[in-house]
């Protein structure tokens, strides 16, 4: 893919900066920019996933032995509430 960007003064100098002190080609230095952006992305999406399971964590109530027997727990509960025939 080719591509075309626009670069304001500030953003042209640190990719120069980047060109001359890293001897490394434009694509290089924009295949791992974007390399770092989606890691960046992606360790995001897992910290906001762990913030979320540890607020979880906990606060449900029950029966210590769910989520080994819920079948049983749910069949009784179904029972109760529709008795068979």
């Amino acid at each position: 893919m080719r591509i075309n960007a626009r670069l304001d003064d500030s953003s042209e100098k640190a990719f120069e900066y980047l060109k001359q002190n890293t001897g490394q080609t434009s694509t290089e230095i924009i295949k791992h920019s974007l390399e770092l952006y989606v890691k960046e992305l992606e360790d995001e999406a897992c910290q906001a996933s762990q913030r979320l399971l540890k607020d979880l964590a906990g606060i449900g109530s029950g029966p210590e032995d769910l989520s080994e027997n819920y079948k049983e727990y749910l069949t009784g509960s179904l029972n109760e509430k529709h008795p068979p025939g």
